[in-house]
């Protein structure tokens, strides 16, 4: 392989003198060592031979090998997370804490002043945390087989993507066009604000990776849909509206009624003032 080579690999990395796994692309392999995360993806990762996307000596091991070549590369801290330095222990006050909402315990991975550490102990009023990296001083064992080479266009764009963006690089729909690499963003990353800055670090990746091609990342918003209204019912008579009792009662003859006064008055009898 050469440098600027992407290439497929399954690979596994363990650390200190116990060889403990702590990273690994099989999902099998981590259920098997107790480190299985089901919010990390397993599957083959992509590199590109000779960036610091990997440590000095690994690339180094992947120039000697073609496809399907395997290897496992020893390094030293040296060579890998460097040694531990009691300078990258510092000292927290409560106060610090308190400003960024963080109640620490020991182990607790925190975040302060851009800084990533890990919390040793906690004590009244402050609190001791380690910014060396968790692998710094150890051994760190890497085996991996290089599974293929990607060579195609569209096959590097889409691993770039991978690279720049948490999420499956499937989602993309790619497609090459002699000079231009077309990619239409899905629908649940045009509103990710992660994306918003993804997307500046991929266009610059393919610029590099993949000079002279025009690159068009196709955002498209559908006409939004009408509310639909329901139609209100055809009123037919105002009778027709009634409940059924209501108009079975409307049809009950009821007293007083004009029509039934004019009936009893032809049967009543004729008054003898009247007949005079």
């Amino acid at each position: 392989m050469n440098d600027g080579d992407f290439i497929k690999v399954d690979y596994e990395m363990r650390v200190g003198d116990e060889k403990k796994l702590v990273s690994t692309s099989k999902e099998q392999l981590a259920k098997e060592n107790d480190i299985f995360d089901d919010k990390h993806a397993y599957h083959p990762t992509v590199i590109i031979v000779g960036t610091d996307q990997v440590f000095k000596k690994i690339n180094e091991s992947f120039k000697s090998h073609s496809e399907g070549g395997e290897d496992e590369v020893t390094m030293t801290p040296d060579e890998s997370y460097g040694a531990r330095d009691p300078k990258n222990i510092k000292v927290h006050s409560y106060i610090e804490f308190k400003r960024q909402n963080i109640d620490p315990v020991p182990g607790q991975e925190v975040l302060i002043n851009h800084r990533r550490g890990k919390v040793l102990s906690v004590t009244p009023g402050r609190f001791l945390v380690d910014y060396n990296h968790a692998y710094a001083g150890k051994t760190v064992y890497y085996k991996y087989t290089i599974l293929e080479k990607i060579s195609d266009d569209k096959g590097k764009a889409q691993s770039l993507i991978s690279m720049n963006y948490p999420v499956n690089e499937d989602k993309f729909n790619v497609s090459v066009e002699g000079d231009v690499i077309k990619i239409e963003i899905p629908e649940e990353t045009k509103f990710d604000p992660v994306w918003v800055e993804a997307k500046f670090h991929l266009v610059n990746d393919m610029r590099k990776y993949l000079p002279g091609k025009t690159v068009q990342l196709v955002e498209t918003y559908l006409p939004q849909e009408e509310p639909k209204t329901e139609e209100p019912a055809t009123t037919e008579s105002a009778e027709g509206n009634k409940p059924e009792e209501e108009q079975k009662e409307s049809e009950t003859p009821q007293p007083g009624n004009t029509e039934e006064k004019t009936e009893e008055a032809k049967n009543e009898p004729v008054e003898k003032d009247q007949a005079q």
